[in-house]
């Protein structure tokens, strides 16, 4: 399966942070009853599923823009004590950190932010030291909130100095990062959710975020991940995102699938969507 696509003149390349343990099916999805997962047994491990935190990075005119930062340096209690490597995979790629122009978050969950800051002196500063950062205006309008920012350690570390350093720049609605690269408000999985679509000579992406966890919420756009804020908005967004991708033969960059399949299309057998991977 593909490292890396080209859509038009850009080219979309992905990069592997972390492999987080295997959460139980029935965590992850806690209102998908055990049976609903009966057709896709060969997706789980003894009713386990396994994500992946994969980034990608977006080679345009010149410029890298990366999407999201993975899960961070670590090691990560909540995680197994497991270690990030994004800074390293991104250097056998051929891109240092100060090659870097902007860093765009599809929103401000842990394993999304986590590289944003070196935090290994007294003085944090920015791993990604050329680059803007964009973060979507509701998620930090949410997670600042006092109740809120103090079960967000990852806004606290990764987030906040970045806006104290004068990088972070909050965006609403369709914001244009480059000429070929648009955030695209999905709400539901946080309150500022956004996709990343990638446009370049007639020809589309889009780098789902955390809209998809799963291949079999193509097939099934109703099943919501227990940490989704809104479920109602976030079914709402996947349903529209994958209607779009159907019709229109959009390319879907989704980090959190395996990195065989990671890139694939939307189609339609026998009345049902399904996840055709590159």
């Amino acid at each position: 399966m593909p490292a890396s696509v080209n859509v038009g003149d850009a080219q979309i390349v992905s990069v592997l942070d972390m492999v987080p343990p295997p959460r139980a099916v029935t965590d992850f999805f806690p209102d998908v009853p055990q049976e609903s997962w009966q057709p896709y047994a060969d997706a789980l491990s003894g009713g386990m599923l396994q994500l992946y935190y994969g980034c990608f990075f977006v080679a345009t005119r010149g410029a890298i823009v990366l999407v999201d930062t993975g899960m961070g340096p670590g090691p990560h209690p909540s995680r197994g004590n497991r270690t990030g490597d994004l800074l390293h995979q991104l250097r056998a790629k051929g891109v240092n950190p100060g090659d870097v122009s902007a860093v765009v978050h599809t929103h401000l969950h842990a394993d999304h932010v986590g590289w944003n800051v070196d935090l290994s002196d007294d003085t944090p500063a920015p791993n990604f030291p050329n680059a803007r950062y964009f973060a979507p205006a509701l998620d930090w309008a949410h997670f600042t909130q006092t109740d809120v920012l103090d079960s967000a350690p990852q806004v606290k570390e990764n987030v906040i100095p970045l806006h104290e350093m004068g990088l972070l720049e909050l965006v609403e609605g369709e914001h244009a990062v480059t000429e070929e690269i648009t955030t695209l408000p999905a709400p539901g999985h946080t309150p500022g959710h956004q996709v990343i679509a990638v446009t370049s000579q007639g020809e589309t992406a889009l780098i789902v975020g955390d809209l998809l966890h799963a291949k079999e919420q193509v097939e099934n756009s109703e099943w919501c991940a227990g940490v989704d804020t809104d479920k109602s908005a976030s079914a709402a967004s996947r349903e529209a995102v994958l209607a779009r991708a159907e019709s229109q033969g959009v390319l879907i960059a989704a980090g959190h699938f395996h990195p065989g399949v990671s890139y694939g299309r939307v189609v339609r057998r026998q009345g049902r969507r399904y996840w055709q991977a590159l």
